[in-house]
């Protein structure tokens, strides 16, 4: 028994061996078979590489489908060098120049954003004409592809751009008037000819689009409505006008010690609310004071006030010496007739021969406050002298005022500070 136990071959070792053998061809036979898919994949990606991208950008199957029918290899990364454009079948039925496909789509979403109705085809004439004709002979005036963006976002068209290579104004000489809010292209000229006389850009710029802001210059042509009149430097004059149902929301009825008794309007905006009052308790301390005497009217109010002027002493009158109704600046709640308690007590006759009237000429700025339409200015502002009227503007804006010696249209046009208007 010993022997045949001893005889026994142990297969252990053999049946292990087998096993690793069987189990190598396997791992061989999977490994090649995955080799062979992912060579499959490889061949598939490349093969289809600009269409796989074209998907991860957003492109759906049937438009990226349509661009890898419509174009070559070169084309396509043309296209994929940009972000994904939402109409670039529209572009693909309308032109060939790949090119000039990202600035169809720029232009097409700038012009919704400028109100223009252009068609896919206008767009594609336009940016053709643009970018494949005008582009060359702009650039040897030192407009680039990125300048001429620049001026197309400023509202610029193609005859805007023609303007400039008729009449040869290189890139350095308009940059200056173009970075004036509200430049016009097609006024270039008259602004140059303005900058050389007041060697100032904004002030050109302004005075040439709004020649009537200096009221000696005449009557505006055409009458602008104020977009934002809650603007504490909302210019309000004729030409700059007031909406009928304007009010402001944050209108501040004063404490009567701070109005003189037959004050009927005494409303004012917080700020020019809270300035006065502070202005009226310093002049105190100096045995000065100082009362409201009107502050903010309605347009009808005005209406009222302007007819029984124009009744009383004439037209002519009434339009030097009174706001037209929505051109008045105490429609805006900042403007405001001050007094003194001895006008009330009839011991002097008017405002401008008390002390308190010196003090406030010498002192309103500090609490953001100029005198709007100050003696020898009529010219200027188109209202004859009111010593009585302040005007808020903040303490800054003052100050720059009195500095420059500027009145407040001054001050707008040379800090180019021009109301926003209504659309017509």
């Amino acid at each position: 028994m010993m022997r045949l136990f001893r005889k026994k071959t142990d297969y252990s070792y053999y049946s292990s061996y087998n096993s690793r053998r069987r189990g190598l061809r396997i791992d061989r036979a999977a490994i090649a078979i995955i080799g062979a898919i992912v060579l499959v994949l490889a061949i598939v990606v490349y093969l289809n590489f600009n269409r796989i991208q074209f998907l991860m950008k957003g492109y759906s199957w049937s438009t990226t489908s349509e661009i890898v029918r419509s174009f070559d290899d070169s084309e396509e990364k043309e296209i994929l060098s940009h972000d994904k454009m939402e109409h670039i079948l529209k572009w693909v039925d309308n032109s060939n120049k790949v090119q000039l496909y990202d600035d169809y789509e720029r232009y097409y979403q700038l012009s919704k954003k400028l109100d223009q109705d252009y068609n896919y085809e206008e767009i594609v004439e336009f940016i053709d004409e643009v970018f494949s004709g005008q582009l060359r002979q702009l650039s040897n005036y030192g407009y680039s592809h990125k300048i001429i963006w620049n001026l197309l976002e400023d509202g610029s068209t193609k005859s805007d751009l023609q303007f400039l290579l008729d009449n040869q104004l290189d890139n350095a000489t308009t940059a200056p008037y173009r970075k004036v809010d509200g430049y016009r292209m097609t006024k270039m000229l008259e602004y140059i000819a303005k900058y050389n006389e007041v060697k100032d850009y904004n002030y050109a710029v302004n005075i040439v689009n709004y020649p009537f802001i200096i009221s000696s210059n005449g009557k505006p042509t055409k009458n602008y409505t104020v977009a934002k009149p809650d603007d504490l430097l909302a210019l309000v004059k004729k030409g700059f006008y007031l909406s009928e149902d304007y009010e402001p929301d944050d209108l501040v009825t004063p404490k009567d010690e701070y109005v003189a008794p037959d004050c009927g309007n005494r409303k004012l905006r917080k700020a020019a609310y809270n300035a006065m009052v502070k202005m009226i308790k310093d002049a105190k301390k100096e045995d000065l004071h100082l009362l409201l005497n009107s502050g903010y009217r309605s347009y009808a109010e005005q209406t009222r006030i302007y007819q029984e002027t124009e009744a009383k002493y004439g037209g002519a009158y009434a339009a030097e010496y009174v706001a037209t109704p929505g051109a008045s600046e105490h429609q805006t709640g900042l403007g405001l007739d001050m007094t003194a308690q001895s006008v009330v007590d009839k011991k002097r006759l008017v405002f401008s021969d008390t002390a308190e009237y010196k003090w406030v000429i010498a002192n309103c700025q500090k609490y953001g406050f100029v005198i709007r339409f100050e003696a020898g200015k009529d010219g200027i502002t188109g209202i004859s002298h009111e010593p009585w009227h302040l005007r808020y503007v903040g303490e800054d804006v003052a100050r720059d005022m009195i500095e420059h010696n500027w009145t407040f249209e001054e001050y707008c046009l040379y800090r180019n500070v021009i109301p926003k208007f209504k659309k017509d």
